[in-house]
């Protein structure tokens, strides 16, 4: 969970967007839409346990000390 959301806000982060859920390139609309895509959507909405959860882990920043192992120092 840490990670996707850590993906979804990091144009956010960095700055290229005010709000990650304006990034165009990001799987976020994909998750949330019920269009055909090929990301596995019923799979992540899993890992977050639903949709709502999902919704709600996105307001705040992930914790990055959790995948440190995975970003290595993102500032």
């Amino acid at each position: 969970m840490n990670m996707v959301t850590y993906i979804h806000r990091n144009p956010q982060k960095h700055g290229f967007v005010d709000d990650f859920r304006d990034w165009p390139y990001s799987s976020y609309d994909a998750i949330l839409l019920e269009k055909p895509t090929r990301v596995q959507r019923i799979v992540v909405l899993e890992w977050f346990g639903g949709l709502d959860n999902f919704l709600v882990e996105h307001q705040q920043a992930p914790n990055e000390v959790l995948i440190t192992h995975l970003i290595g120092n993102d500032i």
